[in-house]
């Protein structure tokens, strides 16, 4: 009975693995060809994604990719939305061919709205319309009535707002993307668990959106289990000249911007301290006035107001995230910070000189619980200023460096220095944030949280400590 059941199982685990296809996309295929060759790729993207099963990868060739200006303006509506399900055994994945550079653009709520589980995105380069766009027009638009995606759209979305409770996306893989120049957010996931965002560039997005976007934001982590280990992770990512010009619809005011954002995992207020906005990021009544970023009336993010939002109470969060070894820099708000957010470790990142369109801190936790904040450089502009900390619990902060001395919240392994860094510039593709010998930070980190590689895949530690920042030299 035992080889019976042995024979079945294996003979079902080669079936499932004969089963998994390759598919072709093509901008000079078409739709009518099978597309399981290059010789007879499809043309679309879309098409494509009705072909997907669990197993399955999608190939895209050289070329554009664009959205459909006949639906565009569709409530929901994306280049690419993944609406079909992988499996823990069989994940969808999409990719470039080969040696291929399709470049994917979008005038439409989303570039690629990922709306199903155990999706991998792998390699691509999605470009938006902020070079088309004045800022006197997106001004105008973010006062009529009828939103336009045009003037906010987003990168890519991981979007669970339309499913049902017990239906959220999960356990979405987004990695090695290029992710620049949307009007709306970078790289966004909304009510979803289980996302993994690494190894992408992130640059120039959120300038034209009336919905308070940022680089890359977590809002509202919908927990779908209680399974060990981290459930979101955003790691050895590069992101920079995220920034919002367009004042937040809810407020009037700007508002966000950031690098790295993990917005809200608390339960609701109740009271007179309600969500103001679609997504509830946003407290009504701040608890004092000014600048500072912790005390704002928001630190939020969002995508479009979800269309048929499906109701359901969010679980309470108790799961962790993990924010490591990312370079964010020259970014209109904060370099990372979290607000409303539980259970978060941010270590080993490098941030620099942000927060110079709504004078955010450059790295901090607000209104936020049990955060570990730990080997970090923080290097903010000539009058910003290092951190905040505004009704934490549980706040843990150490072995972090930065150049100048300030009282808000301090370690005892603390470095007050330069970090001295190889090269700066505005452009992270020209800038190395590595650090010089005789740097500060190297090998003055602590041992606490492990991280087994840095940004660029250089395993810690690496000399006689493990270094401080996104690179170990």
């Amino acid at each position: 009975m035992t080889h019976r059941l042995l024979l079945t199982t294996l003979s079902l685990l080669v079936s499932c693995a004969v089963q998994a296809t390759e598919w072709h996309v093509a901008p000079t295929g078409d739709d009518a060809h099978d597309g399981r060759s290059a010789a007879a790729a499809v043309r679309t993207l879309q098409h494509a994604a009705s072909l997907v099963q669990p197993g399955d990868v999608v190939l895209l060739a050289s070329g554009l990719y664009a959205s459909d200006p006949a639906t565009e303006k569709q409530e929901g509506s994306a280049l690419l939305r993944l609406r079909t399900a992988g499996r823990p055994d069989a994940w969808i994945t999409w990719k470039a061919e080969p040696g291929a550079h399709p470049l994917l653009r979008s005038h439409a709520w989303a570039g690629i709205s990922v709306e199903a589980s155990y999706q991998i995105i792998d390699g691509l380069t999605l470009v938006g319309a902020n070079d088309e766009i004045a800022l006197v027009k997106a001004i105008e638009a973010s006062k009529l009535a009828r939103k336009d995606p045009y003037f906010n759209t987003n990168g890519i979305v991981v979007e669970g707002r339309r499913n049902g409770a017990d239906s959220k996306p999960h356990h979405v893989i987004i990695r090695n993307n290029s992710v620049s120049k949307f009007p709306g957010g970078g790289i966004t996931a909304l009510e979803a668990d289980h996302i993994t965002v690494e190894h992408n560039e992130v640059f120039d997005n959120a300038w034209f959106m009336e919905y308070a976007g940022s680089g890359i934001t977590f809002l509202d982590n919908w927990q779908v289990d209680d399974a060990p280990g981290y459930h979101i992770v955003v790691r050895a990512n590069k992101v920079w000249n995220n920034k919002t010009m367009v004042p937040w619809s809810t407020t009037g005011k700007l508002s966000d911007g950031n690098g790295i954002l993990l917005d809200v995992t608390d339960q609701p207020a109740t009271g007179g301290a309600g969500a103001t906005n679609p997504n509830g990021d946003a407290v009504l009544k701040p608890a004092t006035t000014g600048n500072d970023a912790s005390t704002s009336t928001s630190t939020s993010t969002a995508v479009a107001p979800p269309p048929s939002a499906v109701k359901g109470k969010r679980p309470q969060w108790t799961a962790r995230a993990l924010i490591a070894n990312n370079l964010s820099a020259y970014n209109g708000g904060s370099g990372i910070h979290t607000f409303r957010t539980a259970h978060v470790d941010i270590v080993n990142n490098t941030t620099y000189w942000n927060g110079a369109v709504v004078d955010y801190q450059e790295l901090f936790a607000n209104r936020s619980d049990d955060v570990v904040i730990v080997n970090n450089i923080i290097v903010p502009r000539p009058t910003g200023k290092v951190t905040s900390n505004n009704r934490n619990t549980a706040l843990r902060w150490d072995y972090n460096l930065y150049p100048a001395a300030q009282d808000t919240v301090k370690g005892a392994h603390d470095i007050v220095a330069d970090p001295v860094f190889v090269k700066v510039a505005r452009a992270l593709r020209d800038a190395d944030f590595r650090l010089r010998p005789g740097s500060p930070g190297r090998d003055s980190g602590a041992a606490e949280l492990p991280q087994p590689n840095d940004l660029a895949g250089v395993k810690r530690p690496h000399g006689k400590g493990r270094d401080r920042g996104a690179y170990e030299q």
